[in-house]
């Protein structure tokens, strides 16, 4: 997995959807005929411009074109609380949220459903807090003060794990660690603890997989001194008739089988996503967990 596979991987993993990319202003509201509308949480863009995502999305088209033979229409960037009034209020059909995203939005719209998840290699997912082998740091209070790395192609999970736990210690990260470097890819920032060049790095289990199965020797070198609770898969949702059972199964049973067909490999390969899968038995209960350890942030004055 080279650094640039990765880092498309993380723009895209979470989507998978191959639709046309329609431009992100937010008075496109009139649906096209025929047409699904799929909405895309920001966070699975996080510090990419809007050029790119676009850029990225339209090779897409013919995964959902070929597994589902339904057209639609990609609106990425739209805020996490948004997504559940866009559905309720049918602007938008499907919407794809970071599984503690849907967590919150199941609050305030317990009418969402799930459809599908996204899989990349793992449907459980854990942030780990990574320190080379000889470090005297046993847990995430020792690395006050010192120096971290957090990937810019880091998953949204991965971000908000450190965020609260700095948190829980009275501080953001950018003040609890003396500096925040930002390498380019997770494998990057491995290698640079590895390297001696950050005291840590913040990384999910897919990079740690792949570390351990591709640079042995490298990942040796590297310890776990903090795990987080289990975070719940990337997932495709709906909310009530906006589409009709007909069209739901339709397009889950197309996207499900896309893991069977080369073509269907080979374009979710590109996104660093292995399948679509069925909803787990257990993702509500997970649900109810993670936004029981990570409420919804506290709203800004002012905000809605």
């Amino acid at each position: 997995m080279t650094g640039q596979r990765l880092g498309l991987a993380a723009l895209i993993v979470a989507a998978g959807l191959a639709v046309t990319v329609p431009p992100r202003p937010a008075a496109c509201e009139e649906l096209k005929s025929g047409t699904v509308r799929i909405g895309l949480t920001g966070t699975l863009f996080r510090d990419t411009p809007d050029a790119l995502v676009q850029g990225l999305m339209r090779p897409f088209k013919s995964l959902m074109e070929s597994q589902t033979g339904l057209s639609g229409e990609l609106v990425p960037g739209i805020k996490a609380d948004d997504l559940g009034q866009r559905l309720k209020d049918e602007k938008l059909q499907l919407a794809v949220y970071q599984g503690f995203e849907f967590a919150w939005a199941r609050q305030k719209y317990p009418d969402l459903k799930p459809l599908m998840i996204a899989v990349n290699h793992q449907k459980y997912l854990h942030a780990y807090v990574l320190v080379r082998d000889d470090s005297a740091a046993a847990k995430l209070a020792d690395l006050q003060g010192k120096t971290i790395d957090v990937p810019r192609r880091a998953r949204e999970h991965c971000h908000l794990y450190l965020e609260r736990r700095c948190q829980a210690a009275g501080k953001p990260p950018r003040e609890f660690f003396a500096k925040v470097l930002t390498p380019l890819t997770p494998e990057e920032a491995v290698d640079e603890v590895v390297n001696g060049q950050a005291d840590a790095a913040v990384a999910d289990g897919c990079i740690l997989e792949w570390y351990e199965k591709h640079k042995p020797a490298r990942f040796a070198r590297v310890k776990v001194i903090e795990k987080s609770e289990v975070f719940p898969a990337t997932v495709v949702a709906h909310y009530g008739s906006a589409l009709d059972e007909a069209t739901l199964r339709r397009f889950r049973e197309g996207m499900l089988s896309a893991k069977d067909n080369a073509r269907g490999v080979q374009l979710m390969t590109l996104c660093q996503m292995t399948s679509f899968e069925p909803v787990p038995d257990d993702y509500d209960k997970l649900l109810k967990e993670i936004a029981k350890s990570y409420p919804p942030p506290e709203k800004k004055k002012g905000e809605r």
